[in-house]
């Protein structure tokens, strides 16, 4: 798959602790996004084993909660995230699980979305609920500069917020928050939620 990032630590992408894998590519185009460096379809390829590993090493030296995906769009390349989230699974059974995606909710279920590699509506359809069915929260809906909001994980208004488990309650989805991290060799990462009017 492609990934542009894995963050190994961030309380600003869902409730706790948690790993932070950014795909590489979307095609979404929505305007005013700020990660617009996550939507060229570039990069080398990783596999699947590889980017578990990965994950599944920040999970345990950090002692994480949960892991988010995001990007970059997670449902555009649907096949490798539905076995990465299907191989997490099966190696961390309690870890919370969560996506940012552009797409509504409706849209997957109907299996209405681009993928990288080729998917009709009814594998769509099926490759969705995969995905959803290791899933405990996702956000979902494009990104509208014209509707800014400030509510938990959420930076437009026509965004929800869905919890697809009992794990979590909405309480636990903090506040919106930056986070600035400075890895040994100098990379900087930012992510988060920039409040309204701030710079990032």
């Amino acid at each position: 798959m492609l990934v542009h990032a894995i963050l190994p630590m961030s309380r600003a992408n869902g409730p706790g602790r948690r790993a932070v894998v950014f795909v590489q590519g979307c095609m979404l185009g929505c305007e005013g996004c700020w990660n617009n460096r996550t939507h060229a379809f570039v990069g080398p390829e990783i596999s699947i084993t590889d980017v578990l590993a990965n994950v599944v090493r920040h999970v345990s030296e950090q002692q994480l909660d949960g892991v988010t995906l995001s990007g970059g769009e997670p449902m555009q390349q649907v096949h490798d995230v539905a076995a990465l989230l299907e191989s997490l699974r099966a190696a961390i059974p309690q870890i919370s699980i969560g996506m940012f995606t552009g797409y509504s909710r409706r849209e997957l279920d109907e299996g209405r979305f681009w993928a990288r590699q080729q998917t009709d509506t009814d594998s769509g359809i099926s490759l969705w609920a995969s995905v959803r069915n290791h899933l405990d929260f996702a956000v979902m809906g494009r990104y509208n500069r014209l509707q800014p909001c400030a509510d938990p994980l959420r930076t437009s208004r026509n965004q929800k917020l869905h919890l697809f488990t009992a794990r979590h309650s909405l309480k636990e989805f903090a506040e919106q928050s930056v986070e600035i991290a400075i890895s040994a060799s100098g990379l900087t990462t930012i992510t988060g939620f920039p409040t309204l009017g701030t710079p990032a």
